[in-house]
C-alpha cells in the first residue's frame, strides 16, 4: 500500500477483450464475427484515468494485439521466447483461457488461436483450479493407489493443467479409461477431488481444438513436425506439465524432445516491455507482421478435423 505513489510505469497484457476493458473500450465487436477489435496496436494512458491509485504522473502501458481473440498475452509469450529472433522455426504453445498457436521465425510467423483453453485452467472442471498454491500438479497411478504432489506442497484444493494431463495420461495407461475416453464410474484423486466424465468430456474438447490449430498451423507454414526446432510451453501451470504425459494424451504432438517449458511466458515478457522500451517497441513491429489465420473458417471439415483429435 505504502509503495504505490513510488509507481510511475505500468505494463498490462492479456488477451483482446481483457486489453479493451482495462483501457475503457468497448468490446462488443469481439464477440461477435469476425471477432475484432478496431485498435491492434499498443494503447497508453495515465493510471489514474484507469482507476488505478498510483503515483499521479504514472502511466499505463498496454501491449500490441495480435488479432482476433489473439492479444498482448500471447505476444508476450513471443517475446519471452526470443523466437522472432531465431533463423529457426520454432512453435509456442499457450494453454489458457483461449488456446493460443504460434508457429515462426525471424522471417516469417502466424498464429491461430481457439477457445478451447480453458478447461486447462480448471474453468469448466468441476474440481480444477488455477496453478496456485494447494493444486495437484503431478499424479501417478499404482495398483488403484493414486499418488500426487500438490503447489507449495499445501493440502489439495483441486487439479490445476498438468495434473489434469497427468491424470488423463495415467487413467489411459491403467486402461481405467478407456481409448474412447470413457470411464466406469467418477474418479476420485483425494476425498472430495474427483474427476467426472462431463470433465473428460471438456478436458478431450479442448485438447483437440488445441491440437488441430497446432497440426494446421504446421502445414500452412508449409513445414512438417519435424522441422521444427523448439515447441515452447507457456501458460500458469506449464512448469510443471510432463511434455510424455501431454504427448500420450494428444494435447501435443508426438516430438516430446522438442518441448520447452517456459512457464508464465505472458509475465516474463510484460516484464521485458516495462523495463525496455526497446522490447516494446520490437514487440509492436513483431504484432503487425504476425499472419493470423482462422482455421475453423478456412478449413471446411472443422468440426471433423476436431473430431478426429478427441479420442486416444
Amino acid at each position: 500500500g505504502e509503495f504505490r505513489d513510488k509507481v510511475y510505469e505500468v505494463v498490462a497484457v492479456g488477451n483482446s477483450t481483457m486489453r479493451e476493458i482495462l483501457f475503457g473500450q468497448d468490446v462488443t465487436t469481439l464477440g461477435v464475427i469476425p471477432y475484432q477489435t478496431g485498435h491492434l496496436g499498443s494503447r497508453t494512458a495515465r493510471a489514474a484515468k484507469l482507476g488505478l491509485k498510483l503515483n499521479p504522473a504514472c502511466l499505463v502501458y498496454g501491449g500490441a494485439l495480435i488479432g482476433g481473440h489473439a492479444g498482448a498475452d500471447a505476444l508476450a509469450d513471443v517475446v519471452a521466447s526470443g523466437m522472432y529472433l531465431d533463423d529457426t522455426v520454432n512453435m509456442l504453445i499457450d494453454i489458457g483461457t483461449n488456446g493460443e498457436v504460434v508457429i515462426g521465425n525471424k522471417h516469417r510467423m502466424m498464429t491461430a488461436s481457439c477457445a478451447a483453453g480453458g478447461a486447462y485452467e480448471g474453468a469448466t472442471i468441476r474440481c480444477g483450479c488455477g496453478a496456485i498454491q494447494g493444486a495437484i500438479k503431478n499424479v501417478w497411478l499404482h495398483d488403484h493407489h493414486v499418488d500426487f504432489e500438490t503447489i507449495g506442497n499445501k493440502p489439495p484444493v483441486g487439479l490445476c493443467g498438468s495434473g489434469l494431463i497427468d491424470l488423463l495420461a495415467e487413467l489411459l495407461r491403467t486402461g481405467t479409461m478407456t481409448r474412447k475416453a470413457k470411464i466406469a464410474q467418477d474418479f476420485e484423486v483425494n476425498p472430495g477431488i474427483t474427476l467426472s466424465q462431463q470433465d473428460i468430456y471438456q478436458l478431450i474438447t479442448a485438447k483437440a481444438g488445441l491440437r488441430a490449430d497446432q497440426d494446421l498451423l504446421i502445414k500452412y507454414y508449409g513445414i512438417q513436425l519435424d522441422d521444427l526446432e523448439k515447441i515452447y510451453l507457456a501458460g500458469g501451470f506449464g512448469n510443471f506439465i510432463d511434455p510424455k504425459n501431454a504427448v500420450a494424451i494428444g494435447l501435443l504432438p508426438p516430438a516430446a524432445d522438442k518441448i520447452v517449458r517456459l512457464g508464465n511466458a505472458a509475465l516474463a515478457g510484460a516484464r521485458a516491455m516495462l523495463v525496455s522500451h526497446t522490447a516494446r517497441k520490437d514487440s509492436e513491429d513483431v504484432a503487425a507482421r504476425i499472419e493470423h489465420t482462422r482455421p475453423n473458417e478456412l478449413e471446411d471439415g472443422f468440426e471433423y478435423l476436431i473430431a478426429e483429435r478427441m479420442y486416444f
